[in-house]
């Protein structure tokens, strides 16, 4: 089935300030001042009801006896006096196992196999697939409050060794409550950006999906919230948020305020030690979507937040310009020698509910792995050898933040055949589940960026340095690039 952009109305860019509103007001510090209110408010009734006052200056005569004395001084509990004896052996009220053993036990039981989805957020069932919501809990969180030496414990089992899947750049930006010496270090995150329309218009909307397969199945119905029509100059109509959400998330990964940081000293970001994350684009159709973004998202991905990950795993972009264009832009944030896969949507938004893409018997996910500025390093390296023969490169380098380190190199990879053509092992993914991710060892060819998939064969084991000057520009960059 052909569609054509020309016959449907396309969506104008723009944040909508309900949503906005609304996530200001549910923001998890302000739900808790509210119910701190509430429950003060209930607590003044009652003592109000009893004749009691909560105010000692509001009593008149000392000896009242509504007044209320704390004679006993409460004891402290500390690690040793009251955690450690529970974690000894000579309790008789829990079984006789040695330490090291109970605290594997607390770490399986704080480690779950699936990512957790919106943590310390309010959960958005919306955004989450039927299996998610019929998975319930995957964690014994009650391990936590079983002593204090367990809460430490497995609080830090907790945020180290779990992934988590984040549906909202507000429940991203919220995460900044927890301490640093949890955030630090998580090492991979997975962003689910979820593409929202409005319209002040009671009127259906269709898009293709370019994952599937099926020409039946391949224009999918719009969901779009309902808003009011007002007389003003604000935009109306068919409205969408979607690159301006990217770049809503990446503004989350920003470092947040912190009072106690010593001054004289850059802020940490909401990662400090992220490595790789997965960013999973729902509902971008294919020539649908009016750019966005400008400045803001190269400023974020390609300097505030550049050269910062290891490996990039995108789902779902759009195979359009913008598409190519918001690729391109969000590689800023791999390292040198880092690697980028792309696949199809692993989600799509229809039926008033999310789905996941690998129940579909169309669906076919391949990984399109490329590594990034490869070349680089064979530029510099064909730089000062020229410089060392006293001849003058044919080419310069362009500006490719060189001071920034490179991604370093995974061990335990098999011996390459190739002698002479440069190369460079990764593990790449090979399969797209959701929940798991398969990896295998790829070769890599650092002048092209892309794996190899010839056998060997003794002539095309070369490489040649001089590939590496594009002839139209005079600059040094990958031959993928021209």
């Amino acid at each position: 089935m052909d569609w054509d952009p020309d016959d449907h109305l396309l969506p104008d860019e723009l944040r909508d300030q309900e949503d906005q509103a609304k996530a200001w007001y549910d923001e998890p510090t302000r739900v808790l001042n509210r119910k701190l209110q509430d429950e003060n408010l209930r607590l003044k009734r009652l003592l109000r009801e009893n004749g009691i006052s909560w105010d000692d200056r509001l009593v008149k005569d000392p000896n009242d006896s509504t007044k209320l004395i704390w004679t006993e001084t409460p004891r402290k509990r500390t690690r040793t006096s009251g955690a450690f004896k529970l974690l000894s052996r000579e309790n008789k009220h829990l079984p006789k196992l040695p330490i090291e053993i109970q605290v594997q036990i607390l770490e399986y039981a704080m480690t779950s196999k699936y990512p957790i989805v919106d943590p310390l957020c309010k959960s958005n069932r919306e955004a989450m697939s039927a299996t998610e919501k019929a998975r319930g809990n995957q964690i014994a969180i009650g391990f936590l409050a079983t002593c204090t030496a367990y809460h430490v414990e497995g609080t830090r089992f907790l945020w180290k060794n779990n992934t988590f899947t984040f549906t909202s750049p507000s429940n991203l930006r919220n995460f900044a409550n927890l301490s640093l010496k949890y955030r630090k270090d998580i090492e991979h995150i997975r962003l689910r950006i979820i593409a929202k329309y409005y319209d002040d218009e009671p009127r259906k909307h269709v898009a293709p999906y370019p994952s599937m397969m099926n020409a039946f199945m391949r224009l999918i119905k719009i969901k779009t919230i309902p808003r009011l029509k007002e007389n003003t100059l604000a935009r109306n109509g068919f409205r969408s948020y979607t690159w301006d959400q990217v770049v809503d998330f990446l503004d989350a990964l920003r470092p947040p305020y912190d009072p106690n940081h010593p001054k004289g000293k850059p802020r940490p970001r909401l990662f400090p030690g992220l490595k790789s994350m997965r960013m999973d684009f729902v509902n971008f159709p294919d020539n649908f979507l009016t750019p966005s973004g400008g400045p803001s998202l190269h400023n974020l991905s390609s300097h505030e937040l550049a050269c910062t990950l290891d490996k990039l795993q995108l789902t779902g972009i759009p195979d359009d310009d913008w598409g190519y264009e918001m690729r391109t832009e969000l590689t800023g944030m791999v390292k040198d020698d880092g690697i980028v896969t792309l696949s199809d949507s692993a989600f799509v938004y229809t039926g008033n509910m999310l789905r996941s893409m690998e129940f579909s018997p169309h669906w076919q996910p391949e990984w399109r792995p490329k590594l990034v500025r490869s070349w680089k390093a064979l530029a510099q390296e064909y730089i000062r050898d020229q410089k060392a023969k006293g001849l003058p490169p044919p080419g310069r380098l362009g500006h490719h933040h060189s001071k920034l380190p490179s991604a370093p190199m995974e061990e335990g990879h098999p011996v390459s055949q190739w002698r002479k053509r440069r190369t460079l092992w990764k593990r790449s993914l090979i399969t797209q589940e959701i929940d798991t991710e398969y990896r295998e060892w790829l070769e890599f060819d650092q002048l092209t960026g892309l794996p190899i998939k010839e056998e060997y064969k003794p002539a095309l084991d070369c490489y040649d340095p001089k590939d590496l000057v594009c002839p139209d520009c005079d600059v040094l960059h990958g031959y993928y690039n021209h």
